[in-house]
């Protein structure tokens, strides 16, 4: 459904830069079926698929939720959980990574289960842990 037929969106989700949204809204949760996010803050919610898009010219932040499927191409994660897609650029701030694949970008802080790491930054922070079920993240 696009974001405009929605009765229940959030005004987050009302407020954001999108291209072919297909999203729902499920006992208040916001469930992101499909389509491009380019600019806005995601609040929370479950993305199944689709891309997020956001560049240096445009600014896109997620904050919380779980994201299933999908690319990313951009902006920053500051926290939820990641089950799986591809990662290609951007700062992952913290929040917990299940599985997927890191393809290039900026590791702060978080914590790291397993998945595939190609390239990047990994800047170990406070809280940064990388468990011992995958070779660790190199900085090449």
């Amino acid at each position: 459904m696009k974001i405009e037929e929605l009765e229940d969106a959030p005004k987050w989700l009302l407020g954001a830069d999108t291209v072919d949204a297909d999203v729902d809204v499920v006992d208040g949760l916001v469930v992101w079926k499909d389509g491009i996010w380019k600019n806005g803050t995601w609040r929370s919610g479950i993305w199944e698929y689709g891309t997020w898009k956001s560049g240096l010219w445009m600014g896109g932040t997620w904050k919380c939720g779980t994201w299933q499927g999908g690319t990313w191409y951009g902006g920053t994660w500051c926290g939820g959980i990641w089950y799986g897609g591809t990662w290609y650029k951007g700062t992952w701030a913290n929040g917990v990574w299940e599985d997927g694949i890191w393809q290039d970008g900026d590791w702060k802080d978080g914590k790291w289960y397993k998945g595939l790491w190609y390239r990047g930054t990994w800047k170990k922070g406070k809280i940064a842990r990388f468990f011992p079920s995958d070779m660790p993240p190199s900085n090449d």
